[in-house]
């Protein structure tokens, strides 16, 4: 799969067939891309079997509305711009997904010492509105949260937050859990940036000027803010409460009823709950 999105341009940039030459050699390892000449780093390539376009996508609309903020001066977090993205057929059965974004030269951050400047970078990233109301990565991808547990991966396509509500109030009725969620009502006030994996892995510090960068986008998708405060909960690792306590957010109504209805599915497995209207795109999901 390839997209018109208009990444941002690098004339530099190696033909496609070279780089999927490179990152079959590297071995699912991300991998630096250098000037045929001068040997410098050019770009940074993230390949894998869950890396797709839509990511790509989603992560260069949040770098371009947060390099706003470094015009004004006042930059908490930026994104590294998305050079090229596709995917490739690797076997019967199998595509990989591969980005092509800015490299940045510097160290990923440490789980006690960066919570505190991490904070403020993911304050400013749920701030983030989406484009239009269709829940997941832009340009039609999946929605992609730590709701579905193991990998993030949902067992549909869901169209519309309205397809996902009658999921997750279907699970919630299969449990015999008399609460149901209304995130319908809540997508109208728009669709935020939904960081779910926040580790010190998804955040780089540029050595030159001590930028923070935000840097893994598979699982921040847009959806209604009360996803954000779930994923809180779901993910409870010790750097993620670190960065919980010191942002500022209301608890939306309906996150608490969001963290049970996932926890239903560690017991049932996937797809518990679905309803018949939504049954027939088990087998038609997109990737």
């Amino acid at each position: 799969m390839t997209t018109n999105y208009d990444f941002l341009a690098n004339p530099k940039l190696p033909s496609r067939e070279a780089i999927v030459a490179q990152a079959e050699e590297a071995r699912n390892v991300d991998f630096p891309l250098r000037d045929a000449e001068s040997g410098s780093i050019i770009a940074w390539v993230k390949h894998g079997s869950y890396v797709t376009v839509y990511e790509a996508q989603t992560q260069d609309f949040v770098a371009r509305e947060l390099a706003q903020d470094r015009t004004a001066g006042s930059s908490v977090v930026q994104v590294p711009r998305v050079f090229d993205a596709f995917e490739w057929q690797d076997g019967p059965g199998s595509i990989v997904g591969c980005i092509v974004m800015e490299y940045v030269e510097g160290n990923d951050c440490q789980c006690t010492r960066d919570a505190n400047d991490v904070a403020p970078a993911v304050q400013r990233l749920i701030s983030i509105r989406g484009p239009d109301i269709t829940p997941g990565h832009l340009g039609g991808g999946d929605i992609v949260h730590s709701f579905f547990w193991i990998d993030g991966n949902p067992p549909i396509h869901y169209h519309s937050v309205q397809d996902f509500q009658d999921h997750i109030n279907n699970i919630l009725k299969h449990k015999k859990d008399p609460r149901r969620i209304d995130i319908v009502s809540e997508a109208q006030d728009g669709l935020f940036l939904c960081p779910c994996d926040i580790s010190p892995k998804n955040f780089r510090r540029r050595s030159s000027d001590g930028q923070l960068f935000a840097t893994g986008f598979r699982m921040a998708c847009f959806l209604p803010r009360s996803f954000f405060v779930a994923a809180l909960h779901i993910l409870a690792t010790d750097f993620c409460i670190k960065v919980a306590r010191k942002l500022t957010i209301k608890q939306p109504k309906d996150a608490a009823a969001i963290v049970d209805a996932s926890g239903y599915l560690i017991i049932y497995a996937q797809p518990v709950g679905l309803p018949k209207h939504l049954r027939a795109q088990l087998k038609k999901s997109p990737r």
